[in-house]
């Protein structure tokens, strides 16, 4: 059997607000993260790109 609470709208209003700008600071759609994967992948396809043991080797020090 489901249980309930009483929740004030007020605090509701306030958890929608949090959601939607998590939502938001997160989201892979935001232009500039959109624009720094293209260039990652124009780089990528022009022989640029790092291999995966080059980025562990950066990252492992």
């Amino acid at each position: 059997m489901a249980q309930m609470i009483r929740v004030p709208f007020e605090v509701f209003e306030k958890l929608q607000e949090i959601v939607i700008l998590l939502e938001n600071s997160v989201s892979p759609y935001r232009p500039e993260f959109l624009a720094r994967m293209y260039r990652a992948r124009a780089s990528d396809l022009e022989g640029r790109g790092k291999t995966l043991q080059a980025i562990q080797r950066k990252f492992a020090s």
